[in-house]
C-alpha cells in the first residue's frame, strides 16, 4: 500500500484498481487493432480520407440518439455488457469478412469507419463509468494512475503488433474478443453510484435528445464541446501532416503497421511515465493544475506545425520525416493521454449522472469525430488554395491560438466555481 499523505502516488483505493484494469484492457483491445487503422488510412491517402472521416461524422450523428435512448432504458450496470457486448460480435463478424475476403477494399473501408466508432464509443463508456466512480479531488489523484493502466495495455498492444501481428489482423480481432471480454468482468466489479437515467415523465423523444438538452443547458458542457472539436480538428490536421511523413518513408502497408505498432508500443511508455509521476502533482497544483494543462496544449500544437513546416522546407530540421514522426507521436500522444484527458475527466466529475453518461459521451464520439472530419478538410483546402507541404502549417497555427484561449477561459471559469 502506497503512503497515504504522498502527493505524487496517493493512496490506492479498490476501486482504483478495478477501473484500471478496466481500463488495460479496454486499450489492449483498442491497441492491437489500430495500427491495422492507420495502415489504411495511410493507403486511402490524405486526399480522399475527409470523405471517410465525414462518413464517420455522419454515422456517428445516428448513433448517438440511440446510444442516448438506451442508455436511458437499460440497468446502468449493465450499460457495458451490451454495448461491448455488440461490438465483440462485430468483431467476429470483421473476423469471418477477412477471412472469405483477404483483400476487400470494401472490408477495409468499412473497418476504418467501424473502428472509429469502436474506438470512441469503448473509451466515452469507460470514462462515463469512472466520472461516476469519483468526485473532483479523487479524479485529480486517481485519474492519472488509471489512466497509466490504460498506458500499459496500449503498450503491450503496440509491442504485440510491431514484434507479432503486424501481418496477422485475424489473430489480433481474436485477441481483441478476449481482451473486451475482460474488460466486461472489470467493469463488474467498479462500484459506482446507482442512478436512474431514466425520468419517469420522460418520452421515447425526451430520451433520445437528452444530449442536446444538455449541452444547451449546461456552459461548462458547451464550452467543452467547443474546445473539444478544436483540439481534434488541430489534431488530425497535424496527424495528416503525419501521414504524408510516412508516406514519403516508405510505400510497403507491412512496414507502414510496423511502423504505427513501433509508436504505439514507444508512445504509452512515455504517457505511463507522465501519468505515475507528474498527473496527479500538476492537477492539484496550486501553481499548475487544469489551468495549464488546458491552456499550454494550444502551444504544443504550434510548436507541432513549425516542426512539420521545418523539415518539408528542409530549413529548419535536417533529420529524417520517420524520426519527426516519432517525436510528434511521443509528444502530442502522451500529453493528450497523460494530462489532458485525465484534467477534462476531473472536470466532468462535477456534471450530473445524466450528464456524465449522456453528453460527455457525445462529446467524446460525435464532437471529436466530427472536429476530426473538419481538421482532414481544413487539410486539404489549405492545398486547394495553392499552399504547399511547408506552407500549410503555418496557416494552421491562428487555430492552435484559439484553443490557448479556449482553453484559458474554461478553466478561469472552473476554478472560480462559475458555471455561467
Amino acid at each position: 500500500m502506497l503512503n497515504k499523505n504522498s502527493f505524487i502516488f496517493p493512496s490506492i483505493s479498490k476501486n482504483t484498481v478495478y477501473s484500471g484494469l478496466f481500463f488495460f484492457f479496454v486499450l489492449l483491445s483498442l491497441f492491437v487493432l489500430r495500427p491495422f487503422r492507420q495502415t489504411i488510412a495511410a493507403d486511402i491517402g490524405t486526399a480522399d480520407l475527409t470523405f471517410f472521416l465525414f462518413l464517420v461524422v455522419i454515422v456517428m450523428l445516428l448513433v448517438n440518439p440511440i446510444y442516448s435512448y438506451l442508455v436511458s432504458r437499460i440497468n446502468q450496470r449493465r450499460i457495458v455488457l451490451y454495448i461491448y457486448g455488440f461490438f465483440i460480435i462485430n468483431l467476429i463478424g470483421f473476423l469471418i469478412s477477412y477471412t472469405v475476403f483477404p483483400s476487400s477494399f470494401a472490408v477495409k473501408a468499412i473497418f476504418y469507419v467501424w473502428y472509429n466508432i469502436f474506438n470512441f464509443f469503448l473509451v466515452a463508456i469507460f470514462w462515463a463509468i469512472t466520472v461516476n466512480s469519483f468526485n473532483i479531488e479523487g479524479g485529480k489523484k486517481f485519474f492519472g494512475l488509471i489512466s497509466a493502466c490504460g498506458s500499459l495495455g496500449a503498450a503491450f498492444g503496440g509491442l504485440l503488433v510491431d514484434s507479432y501481428l503486424y501481418d496477422k489482423q485475424n489473430l489480433s480481432l481474436v485477441i481483441t474478443v478476449i481482451t473486451l471480454s475482460l474488460a466486461i468482468f472489470f467493469s463488474s466489479k467498479v462500484e459506482r453510484e446507482e442512478v436512474n437515467l431514466r425520468d419517469n415523465k420522460s418520452s421515447a423523444v425526451d430520451d433520445i435528445f437528452e444530449q442536446f438538452r444538455q449541452i444547451k443547458q449546461n456552459p461548462i458542457i458547451r464550452s467543452f464541446v467547443l474546445y473539444a472539436f478544436t483540439w481534434t480538428c488541430l489534431s488530425t490536421a497535424l496527424w495528416f501532416f503525419q501521414l504524408e511523413l510516412v508516406n514519403s518513408y516508405t510505400d510497403d502497408s507491412a512496414i507502414k503497421t510496423r511502423v504505427f505498432g513501433r509508436a504505439d508500443s514507444i508512445v504509452p511508455i512515455i504517457t505511463l511515465a507522465i501519468q505515475l509521476l507528474f498527473t496527479s502533482w500538476i492537477l492539484r497544483s496550486k501553481f499548475l493544475g487544469i489551468r495549464f494543462v488546458l491552456t499550454i496544449y494550444g502551444f504544443l500544437f504550434a510548436l507541432g506545425f513549425l516542426a512539420i513546416s521545418g523539415y518539408f522546407s528542409e530549413y529548419l530540421l535536417s533529420t529524417t520525416g520517420l524520426m519527426l514522426f516519432l517525436v510528434l507521436q511521443g509528444t502530442m500522444r502522451p500529453f493528450e493521454y497523460g494530462l489532458n484527458k485525465p484534467a477534462r475527466e476531473a472536470v466532468f466529475t462535477t456534471l450530473s449522472s445524466k450528464e456524465k453518461y449522456k453528453s460527455t459521451v457525445f462529446i467524446d464520439t460525435f464532437t471529436n469525430r466530427f472536429g476530426d472530419a473538419t481538421g482532414g478538410f481544413l487539410f486539404n483546402s489549405l492545398f486547394s488554395f495553392g499552399l504547399v507541404l511547408y506552407t500549410a502549417p503555418l496557416a494552421i497555427i491562428p487555430l492552435a491560438i484559439f484553443l490557448i484561449g479556449l482553453g484559458w477561459n474554461i478553466s478561469g471559469r472552473i476554478e472560480k466555481g462559475k458555471t455561467a
